[in-house]
């Protein structure tokens, strides 16, 4: 299996880095999100979207990292979008994705860190609704979200809703985050009435769905750590120091080279582990564990490494570096910390391991 991108997802590589590369970190991309269709590609033709499939989402989400930009790509049409998709049953997604694949509607996926769990409890009623009561904090974008997909318990086990974001007993409260491009809330329901899209086997699908999101999330980390090592390298070519440019000096080529290779590796997994359809759960859980873990070393590491290298003006609040940062440790806290991962894939591993 060649890791590497088609000729299509280059050109659309290299269209995102021209339309974005002059965004400052925070910029509005969601106008130009819905311009360019990004909304439809990973979903089916017949729910209105292009056909495509979650490596070429991923190429939008690295270009999301590289620029810093908000929207709620990664919120609407990565979490609540991909959720409806896979775990959501036919009248359900018929129903509510058509909206989120054309960008019409903003959604949030109102979930814990482990995907298939949440704070919020939900009773059936006769009518096949939930009645949804709890609170669950950190939610991506659900201040600014039109409707919210809610992983919730009942007494017979996990279900999934789709609410409007302001139906009665729905509050949202925006949370102050260490990330300043992104938003989270609150969100808390007392007694909101939810429609029930539970697929059959919700709970299996729920497992893939987490190994999507943290494989699209893994692709914007790639981004975050290829522009703190590119913004690096440019600035080591023109910084003076005794009399010659930092990036003549062994030790900084080491560094450099040290976050290179990170990249690239993480890069590689990451492209790997997109091919999803190729995959069975079980593998695919284990790849995408493997890129989380390496993609979020590599941003944390790169955005490390170039605030160091940048020296004073690094440090400086109005430098951009400081938001790569803030994201790429935003980013590394989401979907529960790597070494929940990290024993994911050493787990896996073991299991095929046999004694002689």
């Amino acid at each position: 299996m060649p890791i590497e991108l088609t000729v299509e997802q280059r050109d659309l590589q290299a269209a995102l880095t021209d339309a974005w590369s002059d965004h400052a970190p925070a910029h509005d991309l969601w106008p130009s999100i819905r311009e360019l269709g990004l909304t439809e590609i990973p979903f089916p033709e017949e729910l209105g979207g292009a056909g495509y499939g979650l490596k070429d989402a991923s190429v939008v989400m690295v270009a999301h990292g590289r620029c810093l930009g908000a929207s709620p790509y990664l919120s609407s049409v990565i979490m609540a979008g991909l959720t409806l998709l896979h775990a959501a049953d036919e009248e359900g997604r018929r129903a509510h994705l058509p909206a989120i694949v054309s960008g019409d509607r903003r959604a949030a996926l109102v979930c814990g860190s482990a995907i298939g769990s949440s704070s919020i409890d939900a009773e059936l009623t006769e009518a096949g609704t939930l009645l949804l009561n709890g609170r669950q904090n950190v939610v991506l974008d659900a201040a600014s979200a039109d409707v919210l997909v809610v992983v919730a318990h009942t007494a017979s086990g996990v279900e999934l809703g789709v609410v409007d974001s302001g139906a009665a007993g729905v509050s949202r409260e925006v949370r102050e985050s260490l990330d300043l491009t992104r938003e989270f809330a609150s969100v808390e329901f007392a007694g909101a009435e939810a429609v029930r899209v539970s697929d059959s086997r919700l709970e299996d699908r729920l497992g893939r769905v987490r190994s999507l999101l943290m494989i699209a999330l893994a692709a914007e980390q790639v981004g975050i750590a290829r522009q703190c090592l590119e913004m690096t390298v440019d600035y080591a070519k023109t910084r003076q120091q005794f009399g010659r440019t930092i990036g003549s000096f062994q030790a900084l080529k080491h560094r450099l080279v040290d976050m290179l290779v990170a990249t690239e590796l993480a890069e590689a997994t990451v492209l790997a582990a997109a091919d999803a359809d190729r995959f069975d759960d079980a593998e695919l859980a284990e790849r995408a564990a493997s890129a989380r873990v390496l993609a979020s070393r590599a941003a944390m590491f790169a955005a490390e490494e170039a605030i160091q290298i940048h020296g004073g003006i690094g440090f400086t609040f109005e430098h951009p570096l400081h938001h790569h940062f803030r994201r790429a440790k935003t980013d590394q806290l989401l979907f529960q910390d790597t070494e929940v991962h990290v024993d994911a894939v050493a787990r896996a591993v073991t299991g095929r391991v046999t004694t002689p």
